[in-house]
């Protein structure tokens, strides 16, 4: 167990963590066509019996479950997956191993449930089905073409 005052340590010093980036690949890149689209990630880590694994900084891990909703890292690994498995032909694990940006700079990993990563993964794809047809019509709306009501303080 090392001693030190930096995120990096606490990550090598959870013993889960620890074991999952032991063996692997480092920021491997994949492509693949999604809906008809030609898709590119870098992921953080990949190996074999653990999958995807996405490293996080926040701050504080227990409002990391709350950070996934608001800045869309479920949409993110879905994503991810979805071009993984277009090359290696099966849904893999996908995990998040997040660490605090402050003193203690605590770790924790966590599993997304593969319910999850479906739900997320259905509206990328209808993501990415609406900028298909933006790039074959040539048209770029924004969404907020009409007039929109705020009838509340």
């Amino acid at each position: 167990v090392q001693t030190c005052a930096l995120p990096i340590c606490s990550v090598w010093n959870h013993p889960i963590a620890m074991r999952m980036l032991d063996d692997g690949v480092a920021e491997g890149v994949v492509r693949a066509d999604i809906e008809g689209v030609t898709c590119q990630i870098r992921m953080d880590f990949y190996n074999q019996p653990h999958g995807l694994i996405d490293l996080k900084t926040c701050a504080e891990l227990k409002w990391f479950e709350y950070d996934c909703k608001k800045y869309g890292y479920i949409n993110q690994l879905a994503f991810y997956r979805a071009v993984i498995r277009e090359k290696v032909g099966v849904n893999v694990p996908v995990h998040i191993i997040a660490v605090e940006k402050v003193e203690p700079f605590s770790a924790g990993v966590w599993l997304i449930a593969p319910d999850a990563l479906d739900q997320a993964e259905y509206v990328n794809n209808a993501t990415l089905q609406r900028y298909k047809d933006c790039l074959d019509r040539d048209v770029w709306p924004t969404g907020y073409e009409a007039i929109r009501i705020i009838d509340s303080l």
